[in-house]
């Protein structure tokens, strides 16, 4: 597993067909998936920063950005830049290229 900063950046999709045990399978951007009303969408830059693509009540994608970095567990902790979200974390259950699987650890 590579869950350093530079393995687990980029655009990741959920691909909620391959979601086992509670933990949620992400995709790379592009990969060919199954048709689907609308799909999470997380961006993890390699800069620190992210953009968590999230379904509005509309069907449109509202954004948060704020930074992430990398834990020991290994996890990622996600900071909103709006003061009012809380910070969220996430268990890297397995992260090699082309698939990224995350947890809610609560």
């Amino acid at each position: 597993m590579n869950a350093t900063a530079a393995g687990l950046s980029g655009d990741w999709v959920h691909a909620r067909e391959e979601d086992t045990g509670g933990a949620k399978v992400y995709r790379p951007w592009g990969h060919p998936l199954p048709p689907s009303r609308w799909r999470h969408r997380l961006e993890l830059r390699p800069d620190g920063g992210y953009v968590d693509h999230r379904l509005g009540a509309d069907d449109r994608s509202p954004r948060a950005h704020g930074r992430w970095t990398v834990e020991p567990g290994p996890r990622i902790r996600l900071r909103p830049d709006d003061p009012d979200e809380p910070a969220r974390v996430l268990e890297v259950v397995a992260a090699e290229p082309g698939r990224l699987v995350l947890k809610d650890p609560s």
